[in-house]
């Protein structure tokens, strides 16, 4: 058994022990955040204490200076001995400054230290906020947004691009650009064509250089964009001044000759060969021409007699090698002098050649760059006389409905051009027909003459015009040599087999006719398409229409929005008109489940008519389409299939009845096509953020069905909204056409449905006010503190935020004097701690006012007016 003196130091020390409890105050819960900079940025510290209880005031601070990042960066908070915990709000302060990730270190401290309260751990918390206010900047041109630059001859020209990096310049950040335009590829003219483009941190301004390049093509003005198009980093691009626009100026005149070959006669005196620099084979300009250019040619022969001497054959009439084009010039002419002598020859060849290494200004050389001179044999000195041989690469054709004088025939003249000679021609036919050639063609016969030098001859045809329709004829012209004067010859060919092309339309012009019997037609047996064609003018022969039908939906009357399967046949068809007749009448079935829009549009084209068999094998004119090759049927509503649907598509705002149990709000629809009746099935569908709080018990029905009867166009969805006194939010429901009782009405695209809106009601955001244990007035002195109790009767749906403020607002008496305080849904009180400061002024009873004021006032009311603000008296 123990001794008494033992039980004694037993009991002393567990009361040593409990008397000497320490109190400790520390942070609790989360100690580290990441947030935004926004205006709505409420942080919640949690200060708990620990051990024996006890009343204690503890103030949060921020380490170092006020940056300006929160609204204070001071709060207090005061702890009861009844309690364990209190919770302290920081806001962020949502300034303009352009800002990378910055962290802040709050501390918490006593506002009197004693022996039996300490700080444990953690004491400390961090705040990270974001980047924001485009921290790492705005990427731009910062240029004229047209550039003009000339390409460079035989080096490389740079073209400078300023890039602005705008607001922040934190970070690396690349940004993407790409070359666009033409007419040829960029690449082809600029270097790089795409690439980035890289700003190191701190920089706002870059240069970059592009490349013109070299590429010695001809070109007119090409006009480029240069686009950014992509930036990573965390960077933006001003999508106002993204792109500039360089354009490179026309370059790289072309020289050339105007043609390859030349083939001239001895006679022909002065042979002018044409150089041509600034015009494509066309002839349009292209390249430079304001500048001018120069280049030089040669001479090549040869030793053989194919090959004409210079100064034998020929004589260069130039005073020097040098071709000179100056500004805006574009053709300049070389002249040579033929030697005609009377030295029976084969034909000689030379040629002339541009140098290219000789070439001068912005310009390059282009094929043909060598010419080649053929002067023709000349042994007959009067000349061969035979029907130009041109003649004969394709049939010789005459149109009678188009040409009334034809000198399209020739006789040519070979060899010598000495001395006047003339010939004899006629013209036969070359078929049965025994009327005479004078009833198509005059004259019939006649003499050619040619006068000393000329080489070529043209036979004078009038061609008689008239009104009946014709097939073609064929004609054969010969000149008889038996009639040969002036000591020239006939050769072969002496003959010409020529055609006169069918007139008068004499296959047929393929017609609509008449218009108005193009019709979309519909009886008990079905729908199809009345067609009408007319084979007006002469019907010989028979002839192969080819058609087309399109189906094109309601909208713009466009072939690339045509449809199939709406006929019961091909869209693609032919009509055979057979020798004699006239007119033909064509009906096209439509599917009986083919669905027709109200507007939409049947297209028919006659896209080609021909012969199915021609004599003589030659391109006739006829059968040709009339003007009019297209015509459009429009689908009216009496005809169409209905197309059901709401007539707008846009949210129906709906608010519960105020004054009543309930009210009806109509939805209209609309159907496009009336014919028959069709019953439209419906029914509601709970969406949006909160599905489940939309019951019968806020409209109803949730289902059901409405009927349109035959010509009917309009009608409407009648829906119960129902009123009740319980907090709510926007509830939304989806308005849907589910299906239509009829196989042939549709609903329409985009129109099925719409989303009916019950905005708000009965205060979801709750009412704020102090509580009645809060309203004051208070007397308190520097260094104590009191606390606020702030509720929220009514709902508490959705997040609030709620700032407060001391005033006079210049005063600077308390420990968190302003701040923003953050209701979560559900929450309905808040306790808040006003410390006074110990500012070691002397001062007199001093009055100040507790302001609470909205900051997020959705759904809030209060309810002294809109804000209730009750004072608290300062001592």
């Amino acid at each position: 058994m123990p001794s008494a003196s033992l039980l004694v130091n037993l009991l002393l020390g567990l009361f040593i022990s409990f008397t000497s409890g320490e109190t400790e105050v520390k942070f609790t819960g989360q100690t580290e955040f990441v947030v935004l900079e926004t205006s709505t940025t409420v942080i919640r510290l949690v200060v708990e204490r620990t051990g024996e209880p006890a009343n204690i005031t503890a103030i949060v601070s921020i380490y170092g200076e006020n940056t300006g990042d929160f609204f204070d960066t001071y709060a207090a908070t005061y702890i009861p001995d009844t309690e364990t915990n209190r919770t302290v709000y920081i806001s962020v302060c949502d300034d303009d400054l352009p800002e990378a990730d910055e962290m802040f270190i709050f501390y918490l401290t006593l506002q009197k230290p004693s022996a039996g309260i300490k700080l444990g751990s953690p004491r400390s918390v961090t705040v990270t906020v974001l980047s924001n206010d485009n921290a790492f900047g705005i990427i731009s041109f910062n240029m004229s947004a047209l550039i003009t630059v000339n390409e460079p001859r035989g080096r490389n020209e740079f073209v400078p691009l300023t890039l602005i990096r705008e607001k922040g310049t934190y970070g690396t950040v690349t940004v993407t650009f790409e070359v666009e335009g033409g007419p040829n590829p960029a690449e082809e003219d600029l270097s790089p064509a795409k690439g980035n483009i890289t700003f190191p941190p701190g920089r706002a301004v870059l240069f970059y250089n592009l490349t013109v390049l070299d590429d010695q093509i001809p070109e007119n003005d090409e006009i480029f964009n240069v686009h950014l198009r992509s930036v990573e980093g965390g960077a933006e691009i001003n999508t106002t001044r993204n792109t500039v626009q360089i354009t490179i100026k026309k370059n790289d005149s072309p020289v050339r000759f105007s043609q390859s070959a030349y083939m001239v006669p001895e006679e022909v005196d002065v042979l002018t060969i044409q150089v041509v620099r600034g015009k494509d084979y066309s002839g349009k300009l292209i390249g430079s021409d304001e500048y001018e250019v120069s280049v030089c040619y040669i001479i090549i022969t040869g030793n053989s007699t194919a090959h004409a001497q210079l100064n034998l054959d020929f004589l260069d009439l130039q005073p020097n090698v040098t071709i000179v084009f100056p500004s805006q010039v574009h053709e300049s002419d070389l002249k040579f002098k033929i030697f005609d002598d009377a030295i029976p020859e084969i034909a000689e060849t030379f040629q002339i050649m541009l140098l290219k290494d000789t070439l001068q200004g912005d310009a390059v050389l282009i094929s043909p760059s060598i010419v080649h001179v053929t002067i023709k044999p000349n042994d007959k000195p009067y000349g061969v006389l035979s029907i130009n041989s041109v003649l004969f690469a394709q049939v010789v054709i005459i149109d009678e409905d188009q040409t009334s004088r034809f000198e399209g025939i020739t006789v040519a003249r070979n060899g010598g051009t000495h001395g006047n000679v003339s010939v004899t021609w006629i013209i036969t036919r070359n078929n049965s027909d025994p009327s005479p050639v004078t009833a198509d063609i005059t004259p019939a016969s006649g003499v050619l003459h040619f006068a000393q030098g000329q080489m070529l001859a043209s036979l004078p045809l009038n061609i008689i015009s008239d009104d009946f329709p014709e097939e073609a004829e064929p004609y054969l012209l010969r000149i008889l040599a038996d009639t040969i004067q002036g000591g020239a010859e006939v050769n072969e060919p002496a003959e010409l087999l020529f055609y006169i092309q069918d007139s008068d339309d004499i296959y047929g012009l393929m017609e609509f006719y008449p218009l108005e019997n193009q019709r979309i037609e519909s009886n008990p047996t079905g729908r199809f398409l009345s067609l009408s064609f007319a084979r007006q003018r002469g019907t010989v022969g028979v002839i192969r229409l080819v058609y087309i039908v399109l189906y094109v939906p309601a909208g713009t009357v466009d072939l690339e929005r045509a449809k199939d399967g709406i006929l019961n046949v091909s869209g693609r068809g032919i009509l055979i008109f057979p020798e004699g007749k006239c007119q033909d009448i064509l009906n096209l079935p439509i599917r009986n489940d083919a669905f027709l829009q109200n507007g939409a549009h049947f297209l028919i084209q006659m896209e080609r008519v021909e012969l199915v068999n021609i004599i003589p094998p030659i391109p006739s004119i006829s059968p040709r389409l009339g003007e009019i090759r297209n015509i459009s049927l429009r689908i009216t509503p009496d005809i169409a299939n209905g197309e059901i649907g709401f007539t707008s598509n846009l949210p129906v705002i709906l608010h519960e009845p105020e004054d009543s149990s309930a009210t009806m709000v109509s939805i209209a629809l609309h159907r496009d096509g009336t014919d028959g009746q069709a019953t439209v099935f419906w029914s509601l569908k709970p969406s949006g953020l909160n599905p489940k709080a939309v019951t019968y018990d806020d409209l109803n029905p949730f289902n059901g069905s409405v009927l349109f009867l035959s010509g009917q166009s309009d009608t409407t969805i009648n829906i119960t909204v129902k009123a009740d006194d319980i907090p709510e939010m926007n509830e939304t429901v989806t308005l849907t056409l589910d299906r239509v009782s009829v196989e042939n009405e549709i609903l329409k695209s985009g129109f099925t449905s719409c989303e009916l809106i019950i905005v708000e009601n009965d205060d979801p955001g709750g009412v704020f006010e102090f509580s009645s244990s809060s309203r004051g007035p208070y007397t308190i002195k520097e260094g104590e503190s009191v606390e606020l109790q702030i509720v929220r009767s009514k709902g508490t749906l959705v997040k609030q935020f709620l700032r407060y403020t001391v005033e006079p607002r210049d005063s600077n008496e308390f420990y968190g004097n302003t701040g923003i305080l953050e209701f979560k849904p559900g929450e309905r009180e808040i306790v808040i701690t006003l410390l006074t400061r110990m500012d070691g002024v002397p001062e007199v009873k001093e009055f100040l006012l507790k302001r609470p004021c909205p900051f997020s006032p959705s759904g809030m009311t209060s309810p002294n007016g809109p804000w209730f603000c009750p004072a608290q008296h300062g001592r």
